[in-house]
């Protein structure tokens, strides 16, 4: 009669562990064994439907992300070609800052007013740092520096420097230089402009801006 009942009890709990239903802890009967048992596959049921939720989320992300046998990685795409390849629009995150003027006669020192906020994640990579602006050198046989620094300092491994010497002229143009900064550890940073008269070259009359024209410092981190 025992094992009849334990049987009959087995079966009914295989059926509501099966069962899509959670119960609740009012469910259970009066013994302290078929409670517990109740109890325990209330909390067994509930962790399934957690697990069977997140294998949803998981098998849609899987189904947009294919690794090939050679280690590429495909977004939106099952044959990637390059290491990472992505099946449609891909946004980059660059830090910028930009202004209209405006303009600089400053000889040597910092151009104040050209300064991008940076966060760096990880201390092996590297600073991808461009500059665009009105860069003048005045007079005859004269040469004015502009150099890209981090926090004050010139780049560790490479100094980000510029030269424009002039012969007689006054060239107004606007320019863009890029360099790439290392050495640099993670963290909150500051690109800042510098200028000075380039070595050899002094008494120079430089000039940063001209007429509100557009400046822009970018960054960004790379490998």
């Amino acid at each position: 009669m025992i094992q009849k009942q334990q049987f009959t009890l087995t079966a009914t709990l295989l059926a509501v562990f099966l069962s899509p239903q959670i119960y609740a802890i009012e469910d259970c009967g009066t013994s302290v064994t078929e409670c517990k048992m109740w109890q325990t596959i209330n909390t067994q049921q509930k962790l399934i439907q957690t697990l069977t939720e997140q294998l949803k989320k998981v098998t849609k992300l899987t189904d947009k992300i294919h690794v090939s046998s050679d280690s590429k990685l495909g977004i939106g795409t099952k044959n990637p070609k390059a290491k990472l390849e992505v099946a449609g629009n891909l946004i980059r995150t660059i830090a910028y800052a930009t202004g209209n003027g405006p303009h600089d006669d400053t000889d040597v020192g910092q151009i104040k007013s050209r300064v991008l906020s940076f966060n760096k994640a990880k201390t092996y990579t590297k600073i991808r740092i461009s500059y665009t602006d009105n860069l003048r050198t005045l007079g005859s046989n004269k040469a004015c520096r502009w150099e890209i620094r981090v926090d004050g300092n010139s780049c560790p491994n490479q100094a980000l420097i510029y030269d424009y010497h002039a012969s007689s002229d006054n060239p107004l143009r606007s320019r863009t230089v890029v360099g790439y900064c290392s050495g640099i550890a993670a963290g909150s940073h500051t690109i800042g402009i510098w200028v000075g008269n380039t070595p050899g070259y002094s008494g120079s009359n430089c000039y940063t801006g001209w007429s509100n024209s557009t400046w822009v410092i970018e960054a960004e981190e790379v490998n």
